[in-house]
């Protein structure tokens, strides 16, 4: 269930920042952002993924913490801008707390997060993900199927991680829709993130 309240954050961030008290949005807050996602949700940003980011913002909303970090990747031949972001419980909140089950994967968490809505996100592909000192899954959409027609969205990516106690986090393209080539490319683009502070 903790999963799921997270994917549904993070795929409603836009709805939920409107509400939602600022913490650092402010290009010079990268660095109290980069340190504020790793104490707060346990993830490390890697210096190729650092080395491109433009702007972050975090917020809080209740209990839950958010961070969105503004990068450019180069999937292929041309730049592509994109949207890589985090949500997790603030350390200390009352948030449910994890059982022991099998996590669900990526597409199942998308698919969960749809589940009972008027549109339903298509998985293009899930694969494996490998983090620096994790693993877990990744998925691809970039359309959703509603009232009998099949509508493009933003490329999206969702990444999933098998160990406990970590949030999905995204990663969505910004005024741009990928070829295969490049979205075949962009989980190996995403894979200087590591695991810290827990």
């Amino acid at each position: 269930m903790r999963n799921i309240v997270l994917t549904g954050v993070l795929f409603f961030s836009l709805i939920l920042g409107a509400s939602a008290e600022s913490i650092n949005h402010e290009p010079d807050d990268l660095k109290s952002n980069v340190s504020l996602l790793t104490n707060q949700c346990g993830y490390v940003l890697g210096k190729n993924i650092l080395s491109e980011i433009s702007k972050s913002s975090s917020k809080i909303n209740d209990q839950i913490i958010s961070f969105d970090f503004y990068v450019s990747l180069k999937p292929a031949d041309r730049p592509i801008h994109g949207k890589l972001s985090f949500g997790c419980f603030t350390v200390g909140s009352a948030a449910p707390k994890q059982g022991v089950a099998q996590r669900p994967t990526a597409a199942e968490e998308i698919a969960q997060a749809d589940s009972g809505g008027r549109y339903a996100r298509n998985v293009v592909w899930q694969r494996r993900y490998e983090g620096k000192g994790w693993s877990g899954t990744i998925a691809y959409v970039n359309s959703v199927f509603g009232d009998q027609e099949n509508l493009n969205i933003p490329d999206y990516f969702l990444i999933c991680p098998d160990k406990g106690g970590l949030a999905c986090f995204s990663f969505e393209v910004v005024k741009a829709k990928l070829n295969k080539k490049e979205s075949d490319r962009i989980p190996e683009l995403l894979e200087g993130i590591g695991v810290g502070g827990f």
